[in-house]
């Protein structure tokens, strides 16, 4: 998904109306502090454009791969949760 900080904030606060504040969460948040290389002589970090930051985190937040392999790792925790649970 690509969002702007104040897009998230809504939906953050729609599911705090929803589960509660104290609603257990994980998130991956990337923004533009994220988007740098490394200078070759000197390692400094370097930042793109916000044309070419926004279009690498446009990349990041659509890409289908993210989301499968976190909800096979979901799947993998409830599995490993239950198994522990019913031993």
């Amino acid at each position: 998904m690509y969002h702007t900080l104040s897009d998230l904030k809504d939906e953050v606060n729609q599911l705090i109306e929803q589960q509660g504040e104290n609603a257990t969460c994980a998130s991956f948040i990337y923004t533009k502090e994220d988007v740098f290389y490394f200078e070759d002589v000197a390692n400094n970090e370097l930042y793109l454009s916000q044309d070419d930051t926004d279009q690498v985190l446009f990349e990041v937040g659509n890409t289908d791969c993210i989301y499968t392999q976190i909800g096979e790792i979901v799947d993998d925790e409830v599995g490993r949760v239950r198994n522990k649970t019913n031993t």
